[in-house]
């Protein structure tokens, strides 16, 4: 009787755990379809700044919004800033030579929406604990889309250098690159989001902010 009662209210947490992760999504993902512009526009300063940083071989033209077919993308373009050498190739500069590289401008908030999704949908012992999670994670997201988008783009615009001049050849960038585009913002999302639900638990036991399983239960 104990072993079928326990698998009744096992179902119904799964059941109401699938209840939550349908409707918070419902929720989430037009939020983060509306914000997604007005966010990028205000990260493009920052976004610039960093990839004068990690992308100084580049002279940046021209860094913001633009539109390709029915997507809205962050679209760079720039020039060399100097002479590079590329797997034992002399590139030089080219005042009249360009190249550009773009992601989509959803992309910034992949992270952050599968995080939050998965944070409002986790079954807590105390609501408390979920918000204890929230701050964290929108800063964590934040410092993560500030490397994702750069990286991203300084990536896509090295693998135009190694298809033309060393088809095949490996890099940091283009792998980085390569897995932000294949899921791993997804995985980035979900990671921050667990790990935090994990720290905000340990963090609620020790401060015992957490509720105690059916302890009148145990007692009766």
């Amino acid at each position: 009787m104990s072993v079928g009662r326990h698998g009744l209210l096992h179902g119904f947490e799964t059941t109401a755990m699938l209840v939550r992760l349908v409707i918070v999504s419902v929720l989430v993902l037009p939020m983060a379809i509306f914000f997604a512009k007005p966010i990028a526009t205000a990260l493009l300063p920052l976004y610039g700044a960093v990839l004068e940083w990690v992308a100084d071989d580049y002279r940046i033209l021209y860094i913001g919004l633009a539109t390709e077919g029915a997507d809205s993308v962050i679209r760079l373009d720039v020039t060399l800033a100097h002479t590079i050498a590329v797997r034992g190739h002399l590139v030089f500069p080219d005042p009249q030579g360009a190249a550009n590289a773009t992601t989509l401008v959803g992309n910034i908030l992949q992270p952050l929406t599968v995080g939050l999704i998965t944070i409002l949908a986790w079954p807590a012992r105390s609501w408390r604990i979920n918000l204890l999670c929230l701050p964290v994670l929108v800063l964590l997201c934040l410092i993560e889309t500030m490397l994702d988008i750069p990286l991203m783009l300084a990536g896509e615009l090295w693998g135009l250098f190694l298809d033309n001049l060393a088809p095949g050849s490996w890099s940091p960038l283009t792998a980085w690159a390569d897995f932000l585009e294949n899921g791993g913002r997804l995985a980035l999302g979900l990671t921050t989001a667990l790990a935090n639900i994990a720290a905000a638990n340990y963090v609620a036991r020790k401060s015992k902010m957490a509720v105690r399983p059916i302890l009148s239960l145990r007692r009766g």
